[in-house]
């Protein structure tokens, strides 16, 4: 599953010089994700209380490739990695289409709780919605 976000750079975004603060593009990766969890129908609060899990941000990577700035009108991609039994890890790619500019690269691993807060594997109902195939886990010999 892959989706596209358009996002425009706000004042309050940028710092004295009109550059984006690299503080926000975590915030721009939490709009990414949550627009792919509600574009395959999964809104969290509804998930909770009828499945009783929950994704949590574990990880994050990005690096910054060039400036984004003010007023500049941005394409954020988001998409599923392969799968394991027990996270799930999105791509992030953030672009600027009047040149062809990738602004940021960004790698982000879920986890999932049940409502006790304990880990799980990745529940069904994500499994599903996110079209992530069910890998056999494989061990590692010693």
């Amino acid at each position: 599953m892959q989706i596209t976000l358009p996002i425009t750079v706000i004042a309050f975004e940028t710092d004295y010089g009109g550059v984006v603060s690299n503080t926000r593009y975590i915030e721009y990766i939490e709009r990414g994700r949550y627009a792919l969890l509600h574009a395959a129908g999964l809104k969290i609060t509804d998930v909770w209380a009828t499945h009783g899990a929950q994704p949590v941000v574990r990880r994050v990577e990005i690096d910054y490739l060039a400036p984004a700035r003010h007023e500049d009108e941005l394409i954020l991609s988001v998409s599923i990695a392969a799968p394991s039994g027990a996270t799930t890890t999105l791509h992030y790619e953030l672009t600027r289409p009047i040149d062809g500019a990738v602004i940021m690269r960004a790698e982000q691993t879920l986890a999932y709780l049940n409502t006790q807060w304990k880990p799980v594997r990745v529940p069904l109902i994500f499994r599903e919605a996110l079209n992530i195939n069910n890998h056999k886990d494989t061990k590692a010999q010693s």
